[in-house]
């Protein structure tokens, strides 16, 4: 009899190691999980800034090559100007792209970086973004953005802005 009771030991024993597999097994599969959903998100938010930082490295070589695409058309010429126009939409849908993108708790270093472009871009291209046509081409919740967050300072309206907004 001695012996059936040593093998249920031995068989209680093995039981134990069993379940502390068991636990630890599901304890790897939920670290492994939240690694996997740790490394996912990283890898995501590189490429976005991966691909923002490549989008606008292009609009300044643009804006390097054409200097005079940097600033609210001051010259008569309309093709200029149609140029102009042009380029300052590829500026604001790319600063509204940034906005989309960093929205979001988790998007901190994203903002960090991005929202001084967003400044910049905006102190450059303000005059156009404040044509009622142009404004128009963008999302309330984007206008309402900049509106709060890079105000207007008040400054006398320059004669292409008020010849634009007269059209």
């Amino acid at each position: 009899m001695a012996a059936l009771v040593e093998g249920s030991d031995v068989m209680t024993m093995w039981t134990e190691v069993q379940v502390i597999a068991d636990v630890a097994a599901g304890i790897g599969i939920v670290l492994t999980l939240f690694y996997s959903i740790w490394s996912f998100r990283t890898t995501l938010r590189d490429s976005y800034y991966a691909e923002l930082d490549r989008i606008y490295f292009d609009l300044l070589k643009l804006g390097l090559e054409r200097p005079y695409l940097l600033e609210f058309p001051k010259s008569p010429d309309p093709e200029k100007a149609r140029e102009y126009d042009a380029y300052a939409f590829m500026v604001w849908n790319f600063v509204e792209t940034v906005f989309d993108r960093c929205q979001g708790w988790s998007k901190r270093r994203l903002r960090e970086t991005w929202f001084p472009v967003i400044a910049a871009e905006n102190a450059r291209h303000r005059d156009w973004f404040d044509v009622p046509e142009n404004r128009r081409k963008f999302k309330e919740h984007f206008c309402q953005f900049i509106e709060k967050r890079y105000p207007t300072p008040l400054r006398p309206e320059s004669p292409q802005r008020r010849q634009k907004r007269v059209r």
